[in-house]
């Protein structure tokens, strides 16, 4: 079937960004800070919270996406949107429970955050994996994907904005006027939920009756019964782990979010205690580096439709070597740590565009092999690899913070903070970016691959002869 896909359903897709971007970062940036610095719980203990809750998220992960693929949907709403429309508000909740410091022992608040985490993580899967799938229900059109997850970008950078300047600027406001940090992150967690519901609600409703797309594999699995149904997941994974191309974003995907993990959850320490900036310069050095990569996020979208996924991913894998090790060595000034930032951004806004067009990619190349619809079970296995790269990051960095003396309720910085923040925040990413340059070299998948093979699928759709020539070598 041809479907739509314009510069409507572009737009109203990226919407979702907000959301996806605020629930997703808020955590990524912040849990660690608030239950270290508000909290009162040990960083070790903080980065273990976050690894035991996403290392249970493994069950949820590819179980949503084999649902999302089978959903017949609720009213029009599509079998995406159906996810979405529904898992939007416990989203939403879980966010604001997630930032509730209870008056509870130490132990009893490591229970309580493991609890929410882990129901965040569920809710956030529930409504992401469906979201991210739900753009090849939308279009099959090779460039309109990449546009869409540019769209997503855009948006998600909107919401990036607020957290970056809204929450430290908010928690430096309310601190100046007496205000508890417990009493501000309460309303910061109500806040960020509440937008993050709307967001992929709103998301829901305006592509409502947009997904065209009805599966093959719902129809002929319909008659499965419920114990079929579950061997069916384990089988359709195992033909999916032997595509090489697909193993290999879901390496560059653990491996990103790693780096990603230690950046983003030592980024506020590295301003305070390597660069010596305060909260609200910090602040002001985020909200900068967002609004100037907000202006150049859908150039680079037309950058990698003209010069293909793969070369943009490894350019921005080189660029973060770079940045990690300027990092490493020096102290940059506020100026100069703001301009690294935009790059930064914008290496952020590559991946996340790159990571799941490339994922549509191989999708097609694996139904086009077997003949079934497996986005979102492909997603879903992708996003859970992102998710313990970050989770593995975020527990090696209370680890490492605790092994290089980085005490984040000590009144005074010491050296030893600053070194130790340098290695943190410099040297061990530039190591995971340095391989991530080598393996991203090994994907092969390319535009003129998966035109050629739209091309055989259509013929052999109509019955028609047709050849792998163009695109056999990554079959």
């Amino acid at each position: 079937m041809e479907k739509s896909g314009g510069m409507r359903e572009v737009v109203l897709y990226g919407i979702g960004g907000i959301g996806e971007n605020i629930s997703y970062n808020l955590f990524y940036m912040c849990f660690i800070f608030f239950l270290t610095s508000v909290a009162g719980i040990k960083p070790a203990a903080a980065g273990t919270i976050s690894l035991i809750a996403v290392m249970w998220d493994a069950i949820s992960d590819p179980i949503v996406g084999y649902l999302s693929d089978r959903c017949k949907g609720w009213k029009d709403f599509g079998k995406r949107g159906t996810f979405i429309l529904f898992g939007a508000i416990p989203l939403g909740i879980s966010v604001f429970l997630l930032y509730n410091d209870m008056p509870f022992s130490e132990t009893g608040k490591v229970i309580y955050f493991i609890v929410i985490n882990m129901l965040f993580w569920m809710f956030f899967t529930v409504v992401d994996i469906p979201y991210v799938s739900m753009a090849t229900e939308v279009t099959e059109n090779y460039d309109i994907k990449t546009k869409m997850r540019t769209s997503v970008m855009l948006f998600s950078n909107l919401g990036q904005l607020v957290l970056s300047f809204g929450i430290l600027q908010f928690v430096d406001y309310m601190t100046n006027n007496g205000y508890a940090h417990v009493f501000a992150w309460r309303i910061i967690g109500a806040a960020m939920g509440c937008i993050s519901t709307i967001a992929f609600m709103a998301t829901a409703v305006a592509m409502r009756g947009k997904e065209t797309r009805q599966s093959q594999t719902v129809q002929t699995d319909e008659r499965l019964s419920q114990g079929q149904d579950r061997g069916r997941l384990f089988k359709d994974l195992r033909p999916l782990l032997k595509m090489r191309d697909y193993r290999v974003l879901l390496v560059i995907g653990f491996l990103y979010n790693f780096f990603l993990g230690i950046v983003n959850s030592s980024l506020l320490y590295y301003s305070l205690y390597g660069c010596g900036l305060t909260m609200a310069q910090s602040s002001i050095v985020q909200t900068v580096a967002l609004l100037a990569s907000l202006v150049f996020i859908i150039p680079m979208g037309g950058i990698i439709v003209k010069f293909g996924k793969k070369s943009v991913l490894l350019w921005s894998f080189v660029f973060m070597m770079i940045y990690s090790l300027l990092c490493g060595i020096m102290v940059p000034p506020m100026w100069m740590f703001t301009v690294m930032n935009i790059g930064l951004n914008l290496t952020s806004a590559v991946f996340w565009i790159d990571i799941y067009a490339m994922n549509f990619d191989v999708s097609e190349i694996y139904e086009f092999k077997t003949g079934n619809n497996r986005e979102g079970l492909m997603v879903s296995i992708c996003a859970f690899m992102t998710k313990i790269g970050v989770a593995v990051g975020m527990w090696l960095n209370g680890m490492l913070m605790t092994l290089f003396n980085v005490d984040p309720t000590s009144e005074e910085i010491t050296e030893a903070m600053v070194t130790g923040m340098q290695k943190i925040f410099g040297i061990i990413p530039a190591i995971i970016s340095a391989i991530l340059v080598i393996v991203c070299m090994l994907y092969r998948v390319k535009k003129k691959h998966i035109l050629a093979l739209q091309e055989a699928k259509e013929l052999k759709a109509a019955g028609k002869p047709y050849s792998t020539e163009g695109f056999e070598k990554v079959l």
